[in-house]
């Protein structure tokens, strides 16, 4: 689900949302809050299990990872499966592991214009 963020600029106050409808109102009074689009995120939308790749564990592993993340199943290829949001985070923090934000590839230079034929032909 989406989980919408508005914020007071006033003061700071924040509120996040699963639903984008209404007016939000600070709580110290401060009227109205904006939209935060920067803050809109997916929070526990995962329509299929995720396998992970990056994070499966050696052969020799399987018993401990299972002792140390019960709910947490693992496939043939000892990679762990994440139904949720809230599981996989907590898979990540408990190993220590800090996920970086993904980064935007940069758009290409333009460096010429093509006209078309017939606009140079006279």
């Amino acid at each position: 689900m989406a989980v919408h963020r508005f914020v007071c600029d006033k003061c700071g106050f924040v509120i996040e949302d699963t639903t984008a409808k209404g007016i939000h109102l600070c709580k110290n009074g401060h009227g109205g809050m904006r939209w935060d689009c920067r803050g809109v995120y997916i929070r526990g939308n995962y329509t299929r299990p995720v396998h992970s790749d990056a994070l499966a564990v050696p052969e020799h592993q399987r018993k401990e990872h299972e002792a140390m993340f019960p709910n947490i199943r693992l496939d043939e290829q000892c990679r762990p499966i994440f139904s949720n949001y809230t599981d996989h985070e907590a898979y990540l923090k408990k190993c220590n592991i800090i996920k970086q934000p993904q980064k935007i590839r940069p758009k290409g230079k333009r460096i010429a214009e093509i006209k078309s034929a017939k606009a140079t032909v006279k």
